[in-house]
C-alpha cells in the first residue's frame, strides 16, 4: 500500500471512515457515478463508508485527493490484484475536473509506486469506459496505452503503462 505523499499542489493519504461523508458528497452525483461500475445507481454515504471500510479486505485502496486548505476534491485508488498486477484508478468532483488535479494525483501515484521495492517491478494498468474521452486522455497523457482487451469490469477498456 502507497505511504502517504504530497505534490505541488495535493495531499495525498489513505481514506479514513471519518471521511466517507466528503467522499460521498464529491461522488454521489451522476456527473461521477456514472463513469465507476462499483457506483451505479448512485454512490450515498453508506456506500462511501462500505467502500472505506473494506480497503483491507479487498486490498483495494483508496487515497483523498486534498487541495493545501484541505478540501477533498477526488479519490486515486490502487487494487493489489491476486495475479500480482496493480490497477490503478481515480474520480474527482465534477468542480475539480479540467484543472489538471488527476493527471498531478496519477503521475504522483505511479511515482510511489515506482519507488517502492514491493511494487515497482508489477504490472500496472488502468481500464475506463470507451466512452470516456476525458479519461481516455488522461491515461494516455500519462503514459499507458489501450490494450485492445476488455477491462476486468463490463463495458471496460483496458489500458497499461508503458
Amino acid at each position: 500500500m502507497l505511504k502517504p505523499f504530497t505534490s505541488e499542489r495535493l495531499a495525498i493519504r489513505q481514506l479514513r471512515i471519518e471521511n466517507a461523508s466528503e467522499l460521498a458528497r464529491i461522488s454521489d452525483t451522476p456527473a461521477v457515478s456514472q463513469w465507476m461500475a462499483f457506483m451505479e445507481g448512485g454512490f450515498p454515504l453508506e456506500k462511501a463508508e462500505a467502500l472505506i471500510a473494506s480497503q483491507n479486505d479487498t486490498k483495494e485502496y483508496f487515497f483523498a485527493v486534498r487541495l493545501p486548505a484541505g478540501t477533498l476534491i477526488g479519490t486515486m485508488g490502487m487494487i493489489d490484484h491476486p495475479d500480482g498486477s496493480i490497477e490503478v484508478g481515480y474520480w474527482f468532483g465534477v468542480d475539480y475536473q479540467g484543472k489538471g488535479y488527476a493527471s498531478e494525483a496519477l503521475w504522483g501515484t505511479l511515482d510511489q509506486i515506482a519507488a517502492d521495492p514491493a511494487l515497482a517491478r508489477r504490472p500496472i494498468f488502468a481500464e475506463c469506459r470507451p466512452d470516456n474521452a476525458a479519461s481516455i486522455r488522461l491515461l494516455t497523457k500519462t503514459g499507458f496505452y489501450a490494450t485492445g482487451r476488455p477491462g476486468p469490469r463490463p463495458n471496460r477498456i483496458e489500458f497499461r503503462i508503458r
